[in-house]
C-alpha cells in the first residue's frame, strides 16, 4: 500500500500541482463569493490521493478541474447554498467548450511572443529555414530551393535553430525555476527527437 502511495504522491506532485493556479483563479471566478478556495482545494487534493488507481485518469489538469467542481457543487449542497433544480443549472454552464479558456489563450500568446523574440535572435539562414519550414509549411525542396540550400544544409540549419531556441527557453526556465539544470537537457532531446525537419 506504501508503494501505491508513493506513486500517487509523486503523480499529484508532478501532474496536478501545477495545475493548481488555474484551479483556484476559476474556483474563485466561479464561485468565491459562496465557497472558501482553499477549502475546497484542499477537499479535492484529499479526494485525488486518496484514490486506489490513477491509471484511469488520461488528463490530469481535466480531472483536477473536474474533481474541484465536485467538492464545490458538494460544499454548497451540504451548506443548502444550493439545490437539485440549480445544480442541474450549474451543471449545463459548466458545458465546455472547444474554444480555450482565457488563462489559456493568454499563457498561449505570451509563449508564442517567448518564441518570436527567441527566433528574433537566430541568424537569417536558421530563423529563415525554420520559418519557412515549420511555419509557412513549404516542402524541405521547396525551402531549400528558397533559401538556395541544399536539402541537408537545411536540414542542419532547421536543427541548429530549433536546438537554440529550446535551449534558450530551457536557460530562461532554470532561471525562473531556481537553477534545475537537468531538466532542460532531456526536454531538448524531446523535442529534437519529435520534430522532423
Amino acid at each position: 500500500m506504501g508503494d501505491a502511495h508513493d506513486i500517487i504522491s509523486d503523480w499529484i506532485a508532478r501532474e496536478i500541482i501545477p495545475h493548481e493556479g488555474a484551479v483556484r483563479r476559476w474556483i474563485a471566478r466561479r464561485w468565491g463569493h459562496i465557497v472558501d478556495t482553499d477549502d475546497v482545494l484542499q477537499e479535492t487534493y484529499c479526494r485525488i490521493a486518496s484514490q486506489i488507481s490513477i491509471n484511469h485518469i488520461e488528463n490530469p489538469r481535466a480531472y483536477f478541474f473536474r474533481a474541484a467542481h465536485s467538492v464545490a457543487t458538494n460544499i454548497m449542497r451540504r451548506a443548502g447554498i444550493i439545490n437539485f433544480t440549480s445544480m442541474a443549472q450549474i451543471d449545463w454552464s459548466n458545458v465546455m467548450d472547444s474554444e480555450p479558456s482565457a488563462d489559456r489563450a493568454l499563457e498561449a500568446a505570451q509563449e508564442l511572443d517567448r518564441v518570436n523574440n527567441l527566433m528574433a535572435e537566430l541568424s537569417d539562414t536558421h530563423r529563415k529555414a525554420i520559418e519557412l519550414r515549420r511555419i509557412e509549411g513549404l516542402s524541405r525542396k521547396e525551402t531549400a530551393d528558397r533559401l538556395g540550400i541544399t536539402e541537408d544544409a537545411l536540414k542542419k540549419h532547421v536543427e541548429r535553430g530549433m536546438r537554440q531556441i529550446v535551449l534558450a527557453m530551457a536557460r530562461q526556465d532554470d532561471q525562473l525555476d531556481g537553477g534545475n539544470r537537468e531538466a532542460a537537457e532531456p526536454r531538448m532531446d524531446v523535442v529534437g527527437k519529435r520534430s522532423p525537419y
